[in-house]
C-alpha cells in the first residue's frame, strides 16, 4: 500500500491544496513552519480519525472554521486503488472509501485495508520522529515482525490476512487452556468417561 495523491480541503495552515504524482520514494522538504508536520498529521487523521479534543495530538481545525478534512489516494491495497475521504462530522470525522468499481464503503473496510493497524503502531513504524523511535521498543515482537513484513513484500496483506484466518480456525479447534474449542470439548468428554470407567472398576 502506498500514497499516490493527497487533497487537503482544510487542515491547519493548508487549504484547498492538492499533491499528486507521488513516486515510490517521495521527499517532502521545506523551511521551519512550512507545513511538513501538518501534512504528516493530515495523513494520520485521514487514516485513523481526527484526534479527540482531550488528545495530546492537535486536531488542527482551520482557524476560519471552514471545511475540515480531505482525501488520500492509496494504491496497491487489498481493494486496489482507493480514495479515503474524511470530513468534519462526528468527533473522529465521517469517513468514506471510494473503490475502483464505484462503490462507497466505510470504517469497517478502512480497518480491513489497514489490517487492524492503529495510529500508534503506524506512527512507530511508518511515520516516526524522535519520539516515535522511542515507542518502537514498546511493540511486541510478533506485532513488529507482522507489520515490518507488510512494508517489504508485495502481496503481504493477503498473506497476513490468511495467516490471521488460519489462526482463528486453529483457535476454534484447540486452545491449551480453552473450554469451548471442539478438540478441548472432546478431550474433556474423554477424561470424564475415563474417570467414570476407573470409578466403576474400583467398585467391582
Amino acid at each position: 500500500m502506498r500514497i499516490s495523491a493527497m487533497e487537503i480541503i482544510g487542515f491547519g495552515k493548508w487549504s484547498n491544496a492538492k499533491f499528486d504524482g507521488f513516486s515510490d520514494f517521495q521527499m517532502i522538504f521545506g523551511e521551519n513552519e512550512a507545513g511538513k508536520s501538518t501534512m504528516m498529521a493530515f495523513i494520520h487523521s485521514i487514516l485513523f480519525g481526527f484526534p479527540v479534543r482531550q488528545s495530546q495530538n492537535l486536531r488542527m481545525e482551520p482557524k476560519n472554521k471552514g471545511a475540515y478534512g480531505g482525501r488520500i489516494t492509496l494504491q496497491d491495497t487489498v481493494f486496489g486503488t482507493v480514495v479515503v475521504e474524511r470530513l468534519r462530522g462526528k468527533s473522529a470525522g465521517d469517513v468514506a472509501l471510494y473503490l475502483e468499481d464505484g462503490t462507497v464503503r466505510g470504517e469497517a473496510e478502512l480497518n480491513e485495508l489497514l489490517n487492524g493497524m492503529d495510529r500508534g503502531m503506524y506512527e512507530a513504524i511508518f511515520s516516526f520522529n524522535i519520539h516515535g523511535l522511542q515507542q518502537i521498543g514498546q511493540l511486541k515482537q510478533d506485532e513488529f515482525e507482522k507489520y515490518l513484513l507488510a512494508t517489504g513484500s508485495s502481496g503481504s496483506d493477503t498473506l497476513l490476512r490468511t495467516n490471521d484466518e488460519l489462526n482463528k480456525k486453529l483457535e476454534n479447534l484447540f486452545k491449551p487452556s480453552g473450554k469451548k474449542p471442539q478438540i478441548n470439548q472432546v478431550l474433556t468428554s474423554v477424561k470424564k468417561r475415563h474417570q467414570a470407567y476407573l470409578s466403576s472398576k474400583q467398585k467391582k
